[in-house]
This record gives C-alpha cells, structure tokens and sequence, in this order.
C-alpha cells in the first residue's frame, strides 16, 4: 500500500498520490497512530519555507487533506 512509503517520499507527494477514496481512512489512520500533527506540521512548514514548488505541492496536499 502507499501508506507504507510516507518516509520515503516527501509528504506532500506522499497525500497528493493517494486515491481519492483512500483519503479519509489516512487521515483516520494518522489520527490513530498520532502522526497526523507532525504531518500537518511538516506540510506548513514546505508551505511557509520551501522552495516555489514545495509550497505549490504542500498548498494542495493540506487542501486534500481539508485543512485548507
């Protein structure tokens, strides 16, 4: 499954490969696992310090996501 390679890639890539029907069981599962703080975190701060394209990719994964 995708969730598995989280740590391989960068976040943002990681929520914006998902299915669109494997989003909500994610987040569940980040919720359960008590992750989803440090990836909300790691998201806003690709958003606030990365580079044009780190900011793009993190802007529409937190959409994804809800968060936006």
């Amino acid at each position: 499954m995708l969730h598995e390679t989280i740590r391989e890639l960068k976040p943002s890539h990681h929520v914006l490969q998902l299915d669109e029907s494997d989003v909500v069981s994610f987040v569940r599962r980040c919720v359960k696992e008590r992750s989803l703080s440090s990836l909300i975190s790691s998201l806003n701060h690709d958003l606030m310090f990365g580079t044009l394209d780190e900011q793009d990719s993190a802007a529409r994964a937190l959409a994804r996501l809800g968060f936006v």
